[in-house]
């Protein structure tokens, strides 16, 4: 017995070694943000990376401290998205390393030349996470770089609260993947970007960025953007308008028995996508749900907005209703399914989607019959009586 008990402490021994290959955190450089964009000479791609620079960081908690910037941004040219990260690498004291990166932004330009090679690309790196955020600028990528990040220590946390919180559209490298691998089109937040004179930072007016819309893509290409209420829509349509913060807030106005108005806050919301074979052909059906409560209301026939809860909650659907098949249509006109209804219908009918598979880009922008219905419910009449 006592051998063994020998050998067993002798192999808990070797656990004490230590690590033979390990490299010191001091000896990395960590990507949180990566901006790509066409090059100025023909054929070239420009990178640029955000990384954050630790001794600042640290710094920057200490009250009096005023040290600069507590991130880098480096950018190179090359023929390829892999060359230029090589470029830059020559150029940094520290190893890269890309396993922590956040989001991923592609400037106007390239997005319209194709996505292509991002995408090429994503797929042979192991270490990148294909929960990456990737979203759309509505100039140069490498300019949203520059934002202030007055709320957070760096831009890149900025522009990954934009999708954790589901302003609009959550898309991260995964649903790019996916969809270019069943020939779908996907939708990606579209940002806007300039000054604040509103805020000041050393005297000068700091650089604002937000989300403007999305950015509709097909074949790897930018097809079209949407702005303010079409995005929102489309966003409910999608099912992606599931977040707690951006609440999507409806104002119905009537003039049955006295001109009046409501305003709506929908803080619980749902779609439903189905499909039915007719003799014309497929018929979608997105069907959405909501409960809504009462923020405003307004009628000079009456005070209690009980008694329009019919009223208003018409009016609702209606607008709703109004809103997404604009939304709807306007991607048809792209040419761009970002709804994927192509594989709902593969899903459901796949004799019927082999008919239609070679053509159902033009198929869906021409001939597709999407039809959208609300039923909602009011909760909460607020302060009525």
């Amino acid at each position: 017995m006592k051998p063994l008990k020998l050998g067993v402490v002798l192999l808990l021994l070797l656990n004490l070694s230590g690590c033979w290959s390990k490299i010191e955190l001091d000896q990395l450089t960590f990507i949180f943000g990566m901006y790509i964009d066409v090059g100025k000479e023909p054929g070239t791609v420009e990178v640029s990376i955000n990384a954050p620079l630790p001794n600042r960081l640290m710094s920057s908690s200490q009250a009096g401290s005023s040290q600069g910037k507590n991130y880098s941004l480096v950018t190179k040219t090359a023929s390829t998205i892999t060359d230029a990260i090589i470029l830059i690498q020559k150029d940094l004291s520290r190893r890269l390393v890309i396993s922590h990166i956040k989001v991923i932004v592609i400037g106007k330009e390239y997005a319209a030349r194709g996505v292509y090679e991002l995408l090429e690309w994503t797929k042979r790196q192991p270490e990148l996470p294909i929960g990456t955020y990737v979203m759309a600028a509505p100039g140069k990528a490498k300019e949203i770089a520059g934002l202030s990040a007055i709320f957070e220590q760096l831009p890149d946390q900025v522009l990954r609260n934009f999708s954790e919180l589901n302003l609009t559209y959550a898309t991260t490298i995964r649903n790019c993947l996916q969809a270019e691998a069943n020939n779908m089109g996907y939708a990606m937040n579209y940002l806007s970007f300039g000054e604040n004179p509103d805020e000041m930072a050393q005297g000068k007016p700091v650089q604002w960025a937000g989300v403007q819309g999305v950015m509709l893509f097909n074949k790897m290409k930018m097809k079209d953007t949407l702005s303010g209420a079409d995005s929102r829509a489309l966003s409910w349509a999608a099912g992606d308008l599931a977040g707690h913060i951006a609440l999507p807030m409806y104002t119905v106005k009537w003039e049955e028995h006295g001109k009046g108005r409501a305003s709506a806050l929908f803080y619980n919301n749902s779609v439903s996508h189905s499909v039915k074979m007719t003799g014309e052909g497929p018929v979608f059906y997105i069907k959405l749900k909501g409960k809504a409560s009462i923020t405003l209301f307004r009628d000079n026939g009456a005070e209690n907005a009980i008694d329009y809860s019919g009223t208003i909650k018409g009016k609702l659907e209606e607008r709703v209703t109004a809103d997404v098949s604009r939304a709807i249509h306007k991607t048809q006109e792209a040419g761009a399914d970002v709804l994927q209804l192509g594989m709902l219908l593969e899903w459901n009918h796949p004799k019927e989607w082999r008919k239609l598979k070679d053509k159902w880009d033009d198929y869906y922008a021409k001939e597709a019959e999407i039809r959208v219905t609300a039923d909602f419910s009011i909760d909460d009449f607020g302060a009525s009586k």
